[in-house]
């Protein structure tokens, strides 16, 4: 059994326009405060159940754009900062080894006040790249670039420090030949071409 969660959320920003039109740019402030968050933990068996967090704070910012540099080539991004903190969470699974709330190295409960969820990076952001050129014989060619970075994670719902995802950046690249109907294209779709392995 567990209790319904709630959420008090605050939210501030703006859409300008700049430079003529030519480019945009998206900025968001937030804050929410979340009671009786729902998380997953390890009954240490055979599944994971829902409990409930005493408290949580999540807030950030948001900035994503998009610029268009020439009649052909249009640039975009966006960058967010989370900062994510358990408040009040005294029930935590204690993940292996680690020393409970009565002073035992068990399967007991433990105190994860202060401490990031898993699977929320502090850090992410992308930029990429479209370029479109027109052949004069009704044909078009259509570069794509993307790289998209992720700061370091947890990936356990126990918060075990051991199992952290490292820092990347991954590489998507498209380059495709169309007709300036839309009929037809033919493309070259390379994805995570650097072979990042991430969890």
């Amino acid at each position: 059994e567990f209790a319904d969660e709630k959420v008090k959320n605050y939210e501030v920003g703006g859409k300008f326009a700049l430079a003529n039109g030519a480019a945009e740019l998206n900025v968001a402030v937030f804050r929410s405060e979340f009671t009786n968050m729902q998380t997953s933990q390890f009954d240490g068996s055979l599944s994971f159940n829902v409990t409930n967090a005493g408290e949580a704070v999540v807030q950030g910012v948001e900035v994503d754009g998009r610029w268009a540099l020439t009649d052909g080539l249009l640039m975009r991004g966006g960058l967010s900062y989370i900062d994510f903190e358990y408040t009040k969470f005294p029930n935590s699974q204690c993940y292996f080894g680690q020393v409970d709330n009565i002073g035992a190295v068990g399967d007991g409960v433990c105190d994860a006040t202060g401490l990031r969820r898993e699977f929320v990076p502090e850090w992410q952001g992308n930029v990429g790249w479209d370029y479109k050129y027109y052949f004069g014989n009704g044909l078009k060619v259509t570069t794509t670039l993307d790289l998209i970075y992720s700061d370091d994670y947890l990936t356990t719902p126990s918060l075990d420090p051991r199992f952290v995802q490292d820092a990347y950046t991954k590489v998507n690249a498209r380059i495709a030949l169309s007709g300036n109907d839309g009929k037809w294209e033919l493309a070259l779709i390379g994805k995570n071409i650097t072979d990042q392995s991430v969890i």
